[in-house]
């Protein structure tokens, strides 16, 4: 009986710990199915009414990005990147499971192209891991270091 109790305290408290992220990201599943893996502060946003990929009318962002460190893909200074959301006007699309980005933000990205070409983030949100004044996603125990070596070992597993 006591091995039984143990047990299940230890299965209560690992999922505690896995309530306590919002979502969980496998950095590295991340970085293999991504073109590119940045380190980068938004320097611009510029919201406007657009089509995505599937044809859906929406509010896109177009989210300028300076790029502080490239992990993975070509370097480059900046990057603009397309998120479904924004306010035009008056008018304010929440997307429920995209990030809302704001001048000085610093975040991870891993993204990849959309079908007409620009930059979007890998699997919508979970290609925007947005880190705060620690260098950790805020939410979880996860910090740039643990990202960077997360997206080194993909890579040396013979990925992109």
């Amino acid at each position: 009986m006591r091995t039984l109790s143990l047990c299940l305290a230890g299965c209560l408290a690992t999922a505690t710990v896995w309530a306590s992220v919002d979502s969980p990201v496998d950095v590295g599943a991340q970085a293999k199915g991504a073109n590119k893996v940045v380190v980068a502060t938004v320097t611009d946003v510029q919201s406007a009414f657009g089509e995505n990929d599937f044809g859906d009318r929406l509010i896109l962002s177009q989210v300028t990005f300076r790029v502080d460190e490239t992990m993975k893909g070509p370097q480059a200074g900046s990057v603009v990147v397309t998120v479904e959301g924004g306010s035009v006007g008056d008018l304010t699309l929440e997307v429920s499971d995209m990030p809302t980005m704001e001048k000085g933000q610093r975040a991870v990205l891993f993204l990849t192209s959309s079908r007409s070409g620009g930059d979007v983030p890998y699997r919508r949100g979970a290609g925007v891991l947005r880190l705060d004044g620690d260098d950790r996603v805020p939410g979880t125990d996860l910090t740039l270091e643990e990202i960077r070596a997360a997206v080194k070992a993909a890579q040396a597993g013979g990925n992109k």
